[in-house]
């Protein structure tokens, strides 16, 4: 495991200082979960994104899907 500091507010932190170890150790791996599929889904997002930009600029530049299966077709 890596150690991440994240703030929070005064009474949560002192909540948290008096919590039991096996409490926390829970919650962090709760949080962990969290943030990791966060993060993944982000990454996911992001790239279909950038899938669909990269689609219309082929669009515009006249690839449609009918042409794109046409030139497949012809290396087939």
């Amino acid at each position: 495991m890596e150690r991440i500091v994240i703030e929070v507010d005064e009474a949560t932190g002192k909540k948290w200082s008096l919590a039991p170890a096996k409490f926390r150790k829970e919650v962090s791996e709760k949080i962990s979960e969290s943030i990791s599929k966060i993060l993944n889904d982000t990454r996911k997002e992001n790239f279909l994104a950038y899938l669909d930009e990269i689609g219309e600029k082929m669009k515009q530049r006249g690839l449609t899907e009918e042409a794109l299966n046409d030139i497949l077709k012809d290396n087939d």
